[in-house]
């Protein structure tokens, strides 16, 4: 499959080859080779205050934001996003097609989310059964939105967000169960892992059939447009549960749904650096999504793990200081080979320096264009062997 490389009159060309080339983690022999993706606006409502009311509610809101959106960027924004359209929903509708409740909090800011547990005891599992993604939860929503994009917009689709099993399961048993059901009654986890994993393999083809894209390419994972891999999955509560359990429970399930679309993205926030070699077991995975949270240390340890075996995509939302947080980021990066910059800017939350989020009133694509500069000017260095700090 071959990626539109013109949208609107705006060449992408370029764009999508050096994205491929960070893919394959090839030679960098310039700062240009590094791709530079910045999000704005984002397709999430956690932390903007943009949204249109009916954004959850109509699928034609919601494309016309992102189209508007992504036009403005690209009129004002001299980096290296590739537009795609998010049918965003959230992180629970997999959970939810297995009984989850799914609440949404009217206001700015506020995205659909699981109310609570649909399993309040190992017993419960036995009863789970397949979901059907045109009935069950809100799977028929996304694929109605889905194949309105397809009919009314010029944007490619992408998949919606894809929690994996390990947060999909979190959000079905409650963690603290979950975790200590993985102790008490190890098969009837491993049953529903399972279970899950079967779903969410058959979800995303269902996707892919109604997106009319292949199995193993997409036209954009988690804000990365033109992505030469099939799937992504987020394994955002690996950051809760230590190495063991996550090698019995998670692992095998990954290598299944990587496996079933020739490659895969594991995406987490935060410092989950303890799984480096459970991360590198897994069969096809082709990319780490992560967002460093301000674990610079730590994460350039685990990129060194990790060496040039995998793509590395650096998800931080927009930092308060880009200037700062990217020098101390890219200080403790030797090698920029299969390195990529994916980050969002939310209009009203920055990163500070401890990795927490803090309301502020900034004009994001402002914010944008100092990300690009400081990201390419760090990269420039680190080729040249210049410290950062």
């Amino acid at each position: 499959m071959a990626f539109p490389t013109n949208w609107r009159g705006f060449d992408l060309s370029e764009r999508i080859a050096k994205i491929e080339r960070a893919f394959e983690r090839a030679e960098v022999t310039s700062a240009e080779d590094v791709p530079v993706l910045v999000n704005t606006p984002c397709y999430f409502a956690f932390g903007t205050g943009d949204k249109p009311a009916d954004y959850f509610t109509n699928p034609a809101s919601m494309v016309a934001y992102q189209e508007a959106g992504y036009e403005r960027h690209l009129r004002e924004i001299d980096d290296d996003l590739v537009p795609y359209f998010m049918p965003w929903y959230g992180t629970g509708v997999l959970a939810s097609a297995f009984g989850c409740e799914i609440v949404h909090h009217p206001g700015p800011g506020n995205d659909p989310a699981v109310a609570g547990p649909c399993i309040t005891s190992p017993a419960d599992i036995a009863r789970l059964k397949p979901p059907d993604p045109y009935q069950d939860g809100w799977m028929p929503r996304v694929l109605q939105t889905i194949d309105y994009a397809r009919a009314h917009s010029d944007l490619p689709v992408g998949l919606t967000d894809m929690q994996g099993p390990l947060d999909t399961v979190g959000l079905m048993c409650g963690q603290e169960k979950l975790y200590l059901w993985m102790y008490e009654e190890p098969q009837a986890i491993h049953d529903l892992f399972d279970l899950v994993t079967d779903a969410f393999i058959a979800w995303v083809k269902v996707q892919k059939e109604h997106i009319g894209e292949p199995l193993d390419r997409s036209n954009g994972l988690q804000g990365v447009g033109a992505s030469p891999i099939g799937v992504w999955e987020s394994d955002d509560d690996m950051v809760m549960v230590g190495p063991r359990p996550y090698r019995e429970f998670v692992v095998p399930c990954l290598s299944r749904i990587f496996n079933a679309f020739s490659g895969g993205s594991i995406h987490f926030c935060g410092k989950g650096y303890q799984h480096a070699d459970n991360i590198l077991q897994v069969e096809n995975v082709r990319v780490v999504n992560n967002g460093p949270l301000a674990n610079f240390e730590a994460f350039g340890a685990f990129k060194r793990r990790l060496g040039n075996r995998v793509t590395l995509q650096l998800q931080d939302s927009a930092p308060l200081n880009p200037e700062a947080y990217y020098r101390r980021l890219f200080n403790e990066i030797d090698d920029l080979r299969g390195l990529m910059l994916a980050t969002f800017v939310p209009d009203a939350l920055g990163l500070d320096m401890d990795g927490g989020y803090v309301p502020v009133d900034w004009e994001p694509f402002a914010v944008a264009r100092r990300i690009v500069e400081v990201v390419r000017e760090c990269a420039a260095r680190r080729l040249a062997g210049e410290p950062l700090l």
